[in-house]
């Protein structure tokens, strides 16, 4: 399943009872709802990564993530590593790069993953020599989800994870209501919800915080080698 960002936001603005986006509107506070839940949704159910890496002669260095992020991106979490023909069909199974942690000796004895950068040891990078062209490292892992910013955007939210940041987005929003009287009153009167109390709102954002635990707990996707 996978949803827009102006999709996105008509759900959170409609669970805030605020349908038609008075008060949260569209161009400003809804979005930061969206930016505040899609971090922490993907650290309880993070985006499935795979990427195709062409090697370069004698290179131990490679920055992932680059279709997410033009700079690269610290946050992916790569769990396998291989290097497959690219050339064949169908594509042929070469070899598994152990992770460095994996392995029985320090230093350059398998790949890791710092600043952005995947590294490689110096025996995978001499076998790729001469089959540049041919060969492609495979990388399979999880990702963050990348922030959007056209209502045209596509997340490639899971159902679990759409409800997740609509859920959070709810508690995010329902405590800004509640700590800024001047963004309540005018909820309450342009948003037509003149029936909710001070006190009633504490109550919806207590019971908001109970879902969004119980919810994110339920969900939680444990860190597994592809």
């Amino acid at each position: 399943m996978s949803t827009t960002f102006g999709e996105l936001k008509t759900r959170i603005a409609n669970v805030l009872l605020d349908p038609s986006g008075k008060t949260f509107t569209s161009a400003t506070l809804l979005p930061e709802l969206v930016y505040a839940g899609l971090p922490e949704v993907g650290r309880i159910v993070p985006a499935q990564y795979k990427e195709d890496l062409d090697p370069v002669a004698n290179q131990l260095d490679y920055l992932l993530g680059t279709e997410l992020d033009a700079g690269g991106s610290v946050d992916i979490e790569p769990q396998r590593v291989e290097v497959w023909d690219g050339t064949t069909t169908p594509e042929s199974f070469i070899a598994r790069v152990n992770p460095a942690g994996e392995e029985r000796t320090f230093g350059d004895a398998g790949w890791s993953f710092w600043n952005g950068y995947l590294t490689l040891p110096t025996r995978t990078v001499r076998g790729l020599v001469g089959f540049e062209s041919q060969y492609v490292i495979r990388v399979w892992g999880y990702a963050p989800y990348f922030l959007p910013d056209d209502d045209a955007d596509v997340l490639p939210l899971s159902q679990e994870a759409e409800q997740a940041v609509v859920k959070y987005a709810r508690v995010e929003g329902l405590d800004m209501l509640n700590s800024d009287r001047d963004l309540f009153s005018q909820w309450q009167t342009r948003s037509g919800n003149s029936d909710v109390s001070p006190a009633g709102l504490m109550n919806q954002l207590s019971l908001a915080r109970q879902d969004w635990r119980q919810y994110s707990r339920a969900i939680q996707r444990l860190r597994a080698p592809v």
